[in-house]
């Protein structure tokens, strides 16, 4: 019998992944949803043939894909981004992300009975959208107006508002588990100083990336050094106890603001991300144990109806604050279901730091993830085409 390493491990999840995925599309689902299905058929439940040392590899890869995907996040952060899309957007985002975040915590403390620090969690995560569900149904369309401007441009500065939430949120968690008798006060200054010195450490990073790409001369030492670069933000953050996902959000916003080859250095990276995303999806599939999943299947209820009802209201009050268009309080929140990556990535992040909570919010979130996936860009489209920006 051929012995399974990790070599032919990675393999097996890229080719399993790659085909799943295109076997997908056929049906017009994203991507991502064949990538987590081949994982969870590779995975425990169903052929068993992730190794231990698969497993063990997992944590670190996965850091390494949610650290390109906060780089190019962080990308999106520019002054002019900011300018051009107008306090209306920035209210909107706030108040989608949040809203989402407040509506699942509530419901996990006072529906569920869950404790206040795993109820914090579940909250953060809520907050996540996936942009590259969304964009695929925009393209699919052909939409274009200030519907789909308003809804590409939430989905793309979303995520950050929950890397944030998320560093908040873990920093109770791992203080309310270690000493239960310190006051709220500490432990929400500590996540907050948490926060302040990723960001700084990002932003260091960015600022000497800066000052060399200059002297930087062919693509391919452009695309290392940056790369080296962003793995050591993440490796230093781990270090210290830091957020790899804020410091890379720093890093790569620095760089897109101040760097003239800052296209350049993003079109290097994007150009090594596609087999990390597929392993990144696959092994998130892989690690979901589906017997798991009778012991939280109320949880995962409440945490979709719950997050796609804090979505809605959320959208829906930002877009009446900003007097925004009327299709735009009707309808945007309906193509903020969709999530990915960032959620996935945050769930690994917690089970390697908090096992006991994250071996706990895993499978709610992977299960919630494949749910929002399939529901998620049949709702984009809908609300694509009442809007009249779809061309379909």
């Amino acid at each position: 019998m051929l012995q399974i390493n990790v070599i032919l491990n990675s393999a097996l999840l890229l080719i399993a992944g790659f085909l799943v995925g295109k076997l997908v599309n056929k049906i017009k689902l994203p991507a991502v949803t064949g990538y987590l299905i081949a994982g969870i058929i590779l995975g425990p439940s169903i052929l068993n043939l992730m190794t231990p040392e698969m497993s063990e590899a997992a944590i670190w890869l996965s850091h390494i894909a949610l650290s390109l995907i906060a780089f190019n996040i962080g990308s999106q952060f520019t002054i002019r981004t900011l300018k051009s899309l107008g306090s209306g957007i920035l209210w909107i985002t706030f108040l989608e992300a949040t809203g989402a975040s407040l509506i699942v915590t509530l419901s996990m403390i006072f529906l569920l009975g869950q404790p206040l620090h795993i109820a914090f969690m579940f909250g953060a995560i809520a907050a996540a959208t996936a942009p590259a569900a969304t964009i695929m149904v925009v393209r699919e369309t052909k939409a274009k107006g200030k519907f789909t401007d308003a809804l590409l441009a939430v989905v793309a500065i979303d995520d950050p508002f929950c890397v944030i939430l998320f560093a908040l949120a873990t920093g109770f968690a791992s203080m309310t588990i270690s000493a239960k008798d310190i006051s709220p006060a500490i432990v929400l200054l500590d996540s907050l100083l948490g926060v302040i010195y990723a960001l700084g450490l990002g932003a260091l990073f960015g600022f000497i990336l800066v000052k060399v790409i200059p002297k930087i001369k062919t693509p391919a030492e452009l695309q290392t050094f940056t790369l080296g670069f962003i793995l050591l933000g993440a490796g230093l953050a781990l270090h210290w106890n830091l957020s790899p996902l804020l410091v890379n959000m720093a890093l790569g916003s620095l760089v897109a603001n101040l760097s003239r080859r800052a296209d350049s250095v993003l079109d290097q990276i994007k150009a090594l991300d596609t087999p990390l995303y597929v392993l990144f999806f696959t092994l998130s599939g892989a690690s979901l144990h589906l017997s798991a999943l009778q012991n939280i299947g109320f949880i995962g209820v409440v945490y979709v109806v719950t997050r796609v009802i804090g979505k809605i209201l959320g959208a829906t009050t930002g877009a009446y604050i900003s007097n925004a268009d009327s299709t735009i309080k009707k309808y945007l929140g309906l193509g903020l279901v969709p999530q990915a990556g960032v959620a996935l990535g945050l769930t690994l992040i917690a089970k390697q730091t908090m096992p006991e909570i994250g071996n706990f919010i895993h499978p709610v979130i992977v299960s919630a993830t494949v749910i929002y996936e399939l529901i998620g860009p049949p709702l984009a489209k809908f609300a694509l085409i009442k809007s009249g920006d779809a061309k379909i």
